[in-house]
């Protein structure tokens, strides 16, 4: 699954109109080591990021794009494709962004596909490591309704 993962890094790291000269050698290096260690955790965290953006207030964004692929049928998922009410096969993203005041930070991602997690479970895991691993502690959450579930709900709460 990792060969599919690094056309998604550059995306990740221009998401808030970085480019790549402005992120230490040192946190990208960080960024490819999370990668590494995405079959454990189903998450990529970038830590550096993380923790240049925890001693500011801020919100967490999760959100979720798609990104249809062909030909990668043995690990792509059916994905609906609300415009023209069609299907594709690709990946479904889920980022984990936390924006302070007007600039948005990249914080991490999960890819969905056949041999993934649920995206409840990647949530799950994605917000128990930024509490507890980094101590991250956000504003507020932000989120569309499909990550709304019982679980989640109660592990934000139980987080206060």
């Amino acid at each position: 699954m990792l060969e599919y993962v690094e056309e998604f890094v550059n995306k990740i790291i221009s998401f808030g109109k970085f480019k790549r000269s402005e992120i230490l050698n040192k946190a990208y290096g960080e960024l490819l080591t999370s990668i590494a260690g995405m079959q454990k955790y189903g998450v990529v965290l970038i830590p550096a990021i993380i923790n240049k953006v925890k001693t500011f207030k801020g919100l967490l964004i999760i959100d979720t794009t798609d990104n249809p692929k062909y030909g990668l049928k043995e690990i792509a998922i059916k994905m609906k494709n609300l415009s023209n009410g069609g299907y594709s096969q690709g990946f479904k993203i889920v980022l984990f962004l936390y924006k302070v005041k007007t600039k948005t930070y990249p914080l991490g991602f999960a890819l969905i596909h056949k041999e993934s997690k649920k995206q409840e479970e990647l949530v799950l895991n994605a917000l128990s490591r930024l509490r507890n691993a980094f101590k991250l502690k956000p504003e507020m959450v932000i989120a569309d309704a499909g990550f709304s579930t019982l679980e989640t709900l109660k592990r934000l709460n139980n987080y206060g």
